[in-house]
């Protein structure tokens, strides 16, 4: 382990120092490639939409200020209508995103540069496909400092198989979140030094509380926008609902689907099961519950909360996956093979992890909200 961390380091010292002494801007397309998502290998086109909403319900948990409210900024993917049109790029406001994304990978951000000329494969305002009347429902709940369109590559997947996926950013726990106003939510999850476990719980539960509230106020809305008749959402069967979520988005979903009788299924993608209360874990779920994961996590107490909830759940199945790291279970490694190298990924080829990824979530949710995947 020891001599792997090692080289990996090396490898990545030379990289820059090459990188530098020929001129990065140069070499950088040359020397670390990246290209498009994975062609998805559903039968449908895939359009986009992204909204904003505000709960007027809820005060604003992270801020200070006076009837500041709960906003969220949210994304759906759909089956569309061919188009013409220029694909969405991943990156929405690359000069403000990548510094943002330097500092979740704790990388340079001249690796990153040229993720602005990646394209997705979903065209922003696409007509709905004029077949999809009762499309299941898929929502995703990002990590810490994480963002709402960060496994692109699993909701284009679902969407050109007939799902209809929603992500919102949770706005100050995802890493940076772009308000129609012009205003932004920055991140504002983090702590400096260690907690007590008091600390740990003021802290980690009334944020686990906001985010699930996030995710059942999603819900709401969706259901208030099926009564006005509003195309895209008019699609969806309230009475197929999956969830899913990577890492504090595990946490999320998990806690969502205890307390909220719509959603019937749920993945959880390295999931960060430190955060959920204990009442929730020796409960556990009394529905469909699928975990893909690392072997194991650095902290042993994850598993071991882990391994607690799926032994007092109902319907659970599992899948580790050796070779793997936290951020395989993101889009992370589809950016380039640099990602191996400077240790953020592991040893399975991004092409291969993604295609396994994508064929059991799509394969849980196909035979759990009663879909046949349309390929």
């Amino acid at each position: 382990m020891i001599k792997k961390i090692s080289l990996s380091i090396l490898a990545f010292v030379i990289l820059v120092i090459v990188v530098f002494a020929l001129g990065h801007r140069a070499i950088m397309p040359k020397l670390i490639p990246l290209s498009d998502l994975p062609e998805p290998l559903g039968s449908y086109p895939i359009g986009t939409q992204i909204v904003e909403w505000t709960d007027n319900t809820r005060d604003e948990w992270f801020t200070d200020e006076i009837n500041d409210k709960r906003r969220i900024a949210v994304q759906i993917w759909y089956p569309s209508e061919v188009s013409n049109e220029t694909p969405l790029p991943y990156l929405p406001y690359p000069d403000r995103w990548l510094p943002a994304l330097s500092d979740i990978l704790e990388l340079p951000q001249f690796l990153f540069n040229h993720l602005r000329e990646i394209d997705t494969h979903s065209i922003l305002n696409a007509k709905l496909n004029q077949d999809i009347k009762q499309a299941p429902l898929v929502i995703f709940s990002h990590g810490i400092y994480g963002f709402r369109f960060q496994n692109t590559a699993q909701f284009e997947a679902l969407a050109s198989r007939g799902y209809i996926v929603v992500s919102a950013d949770h706005a100050y726990d995802a890493s940076l979140t772009f308000f129609n106003d012009g205003s932004i939510a920055d991140f504002r999850s983090g702590y400096e030094g260690e907690l007590t476990e008091e600390e740990f719980w003021a802290l980690r539960n009334p944020q686990l509380s906001t985010r699930v509230a996030d995710i059942r106020f999603m819900l709401d809305t969706i259901e208030n926008k099926q009564g006005a008749g509003e195309a895209v959402w008019s699609a969806i069967d309230l009475d197929r609902i999956g969830i899913f979520g990577h890492s504090y988005g595990g946490a999320t979903g998990i806690v969502a689907a205890g307390q909220d009788k719509r959603i019937d299924a749920v993945v959880a993608l390295d999931g960060w099961i430190l955060p959920i209360l204990p009442a929730v874990i020796d409960k556990g779920l009394q529905k469909p519950f699928f975990y893909i994961g690392r072997e194991s996590w650095p902290d042993p107490l994850n598993y071991q909360k882990l391994n607690t909830l799926l032994n007092n759940s109902s319907q659970q199945s599992t899948l580790y996956l050796p070779g793997t790291m936290h951020f395989d279970f993101s889009d992370t490694p589809l950016f380039s093979p640099v990602m191996q190298t400077v240790g953020v990924a592991g040893t399975i080829p991004a092409d291969k992890l993604a295609r396994l990824l994508e064929d059991n979530i799509i394969a849980f949710f196909d035979t759990h909200l009663s879909h046949k995947s349309i390929l």
